[in-house]
């Protein structure tokens, strides 16, 4: 389990922070719908389809992101 040890925050970094937290709630919002969607018997359609890989990317993207933030932050990369 990685840890991240903060020894400065700034400004910069606690914006990066809430807009990455922003993001996720998106996501998660999105994913929620499509959840829901399937419950209620609705059927996949390539446009869900779509939906759903870009939802999973999109959580991919901001995985690496904070990673790289956390090495940034760590002085490595």
């Amino acid at each position: 389990k990685p840890t991240i040890v903060a020894t400065l925050v700034s400004d910069d970094l606690l914006a990066a922070i809430g807009k990455l937290t922003a993001e996720y709630g998106r996501i998660g919002n999105n994913l929620n719908q499509i959840a829901r969607y399937f419950n209620q018997g609705g059927i996949l359609s390539s446009e869900m389809r779509n939906e759903i890989r870009k939802s999973l990317r999109d959580i991919y993207e901001m995985k690496y992101k904070v990673m790289k933030m956390a090495g940034d932050f760590r002085g490595s990369n």
